[in-house]
C-alpha cells in the first residue's frame, strides 16, 4: 500500500476584531468615573516619566505683579555675589548645628511626635486623634478575651463562632459544622455559644429570629407566658400583624395581645447592625447641569483630574541624535507616544461624556424643567442613534457616573427607563415608582392601601394602566413592605 506525501501552500483571508492596547485603554477610560479617572491618571504619572501636570497659565494680575517686581529688582540692583555666598555659608552652618538625631528620635514617619504632641507649640499632631472603627467582631473578641475560666480550646471555638456572625448579628454556620471543624462535640460548641449569646449586644449569635427575640426578652425581663407563647408559636402572625387571630388562638383578650406587642416591639431584630461596617460615602458628581440665563449648561467636573502634558525636557532628549544609545531613545519615544495617546483618550472621553449628557438633556428636557414626575421613557438606542455611536459606548459612558441637577444628584442610568402605558403617551417606570411612594406616604397607618388599591388609584388619578404584580415588583424594589406588614394598630 503506497502512501502519497505532498506539501501544499494555501493563502486564505479572514477578518477578526483585534483590540490594540491603546483601544483597550480608551474603552477602559470610558467606564471610569471622575474619582477613578483621577486615581488612574495619578498612577500613570508614576509609571510614565514623560507625563507631567500642566500648570495653569498665570492670570493678568499675576503677570502685572511679576513685571512690577522685576522692574523694582532691576532698579534696586541684585544682591552681590559675595553676599549670596555668605548667606549660603550661614545656612549650611545652621544645618550642621541642628541635632538631627534628636529630631528623628522624637518624630515618626508621619511627622508627628511619639507622644502625640508637637514640642514646639504643645498641640496634638494631626494623626494623634485618628482611631479605627470598632467592628462587631472586634467588640465580641474583646469580650471573649475578658471572659474568665475559658481554656485555649474554648477560646478557639469562640473565635470560630464570632468570625461566622454576619453583620445583622446572626450565626451563619451550623453548630454541627463548627464542632466538626474544631474536632469537639456539639454540646461543647453549644456551651460556648450560650456564653457568647450573653455578650453585648444582647441577642448576638442567634441562629434565627425567634431565638434572637427570646434572648432579648429574657434579658429585659419580659419573657412572661403570653409573650413567650406569641413568639414561639405565632411568629408568622406576629410579622403579619394579625393580632385578632393570635388572640383567638391563644384564647385571650385582644387588648392583652396588643399590650404584649408593645413590649415585644422594643426588641431589636438585628442586634449587630449598630456595629455595621458599612459607611455612608459621599457621591462626587461627574457632571453639573444648571440653568443660566434661560439656557441649560453642562459642565464636566475636572476638579481632581490634573491637566496632563508631555514634558518638553524629555521630548527634546528624544529628538537628540547624539549622546543616547538606540535603546534609551526608543524607550523615550515609546513613553512619549503612550503619554500622547493617554492625553488624547482622556480628551475624547470628556467629549463623549458631554455629548451623551447633551443627548439625555435633549430627551429629558421636561425632567430638568419640571421634576421627576415628567421623566420620559428612554433606551440606550435612542441616545446612540442621536449622537451616532454604538449602544455599548453609551452603556459604558453611563456606568457608575453621576450628574448634579437642580432636582438632586442622579446616576446617568437613572434617565433610561422602560415605558408604562398611559392613554395617548407613555410614562417612565421611575415616574410610576415615585407616584407609588407618594400614595403610600399619604396612607393611613392603621389602614394601609393594598397593591390592588394602588393599581386602581393610578388608573383613576393618573391614567396609568399597570398590573398588580408590577406594583408589587416596584414596591419590593423600593424596599416597601406589603400592606399587611405596614399596618400599625399600636
Amino acid at each position: 500500500m503506497a502512501i502519497n506525501l505532498s506539501q501544499n501552500l494555501r493563502l486564505t483571508q479572514s477578518q477578526q476584531l483585534v483590540l490594540t492596547p491603546q483601544l483597550q485603554q480608551a474603552i477602559k477610560l470610558l467606564q471610569l468615573n471622575q474619582l477613578e479617572l483621577a486615581a488612574m491618571v495619578s498612577q500613570e504619572m508614576e509609571i510614565n516619566p514623560v507625563l507631567e501636570e500642566e500648570l495653569e497659565a498665570p492670570s493678568e494680575l499675576e503677570t502685572e505683579a511679576e513685571t512690577e517686581a522685576k522692574a523694582e529688582k532691576e532698579a534696586l540692583g541684585e544682591q552681590s555675589t559675595t553676599e549670596a555666598h555668605e548667606q549660603q555659608r550661614e545656612n549650611r552652618d545652621a544645618l550642621r548645628e541642628m541635632d538631627w538625631s534628636q529630631y528623628c528620635d522624637n518624630r515618626g514617619i508621619t511627622g508627628s511626635s511619639r507622644s502625640g504632641y508637637n514640642s514646639s507649640d504643645d498641640l496634638p499632631a494631626w494623626d494623634y486623634n485618628l482611631s479605627k472603627t470598632t467592628t462587631l467582631a472586634d467588640h465580641l473578641l474583646w469580650q471573649l478575651q475578658m471572659t474568665p475560666q475559658l481554656s485555649k480550646l474554648d477560646r478557639h471555638i469562640g473565635e470560630i463562632i464570632i468570625y461566622n456572625i454576619n453583620d445583622d448579628g446572626y450565626l451563619d454556620m451550623a453548630v454541627e459544622d463548627i464542632a466538626r471543624e474544631c474536632v469537639v462535640s456539639v454540646s461543647e460548641v453549644e456551651s460556648i455559644l450560650s456564653k457568647i449569646q450573653q455578650f453585648d449586644p444582647v441577642g448576638i449569635a442567634s441562629r434565627n429570629l425567634k431565638e434572637c427575640i427570646l434572648l432579648q426578652m429574657h434579658y429585659l425581663g419580659i419573657d412572661d407566658e403570653l409573650n413567650t407563647a406569641i413568639v414561639n408559636d405565632h411568629l408568622n402572625l406576629l410579622q403579619n400583624k394579625n393580632y385578632k387571630k393570635i388572640a383567638r388562638l391563644l384564647k385571650v383578650d385582644e387588648n392583652l395581645v396588643l399590650e404584649a406587642m408593645r413590649s415585644i416591639l422594643t426588641i431589636d431584630p438585628k442586634p449587630g447592625r449598630q456595629y455595621g461596617g458599612s459607611t455612608t460615602q459621599a457621591i462626587t458628581p461627574d457632571l453639573y447641569v444648571f440653568k443660566h440665563e434661560g439656557d441649560w449648561i453642562i459642565v464636566l467636573n475636572e476638579e481632581r483630574t490634573p491637566r496632563l502634558s508631555v514634558s518638553r525636557y524629555y521630548r527634546d532628549l528624544a529628538d537628540q541624535q547624539k549622546g543616547f544609545n538606540s535603546m534609551t531613545r526608543n524607550y523615550l519615544i515609546e513613553k512619549i507616544r503612550s503619554a500622547q495617546w493617554l492625553i488624547k483618550s482622556i480628551e475624547q472621553r470628556q467629549k463623549t461624556i458631554k455629548k451623551v449628557m447633551k443627548s439625555i438633556l435633549h430627551f429629558q428636557q421636561d425632567f430638568f424643567n419640571k421634576g421627576v414626575h415628567h421623566l420620559h421613557p428612554l433606551i440606550l438606542r435612542d441616545v446612540a442613534d442621536d449622537i451616532g455611536m454604538h449602544e455599548s459606548t453609551v452603556s459604558r459612558v453611563t456606568q457608575n457616573k453621576y450628574v448634579q441637577t437642580p432636582h438632586g444628584i442622579f446616576e446617568l442610568k437613572y434617565f433610561f427607563n422602560s415605558s408604562i402605558s398611559r392613554g395617548d403617551n407613555d410614562i417612565a417606570s421611575e415616574s410610576v415608582k415615585q407616584k407609588i411612594i407618594e400614595i403610600i406616604a399619604n396612607e393611613s397607618p392603621s389602614k394601609p392601601v393594598s397593591d390592588k388599591t394602588i393599581v386602581k388609584m393610578l388608573q383613576e388619578e393618573h391614567g396609568i394602566t399597570i398590573a398588580r404584580r408590577t406594583v408589587a415588583k416596584y414596591r419590593d424594589m423600593l424596599g416597601i413592605l406589603s400592606s399587611s406588614r405596614r399596618k400599625k394598630l399600636i
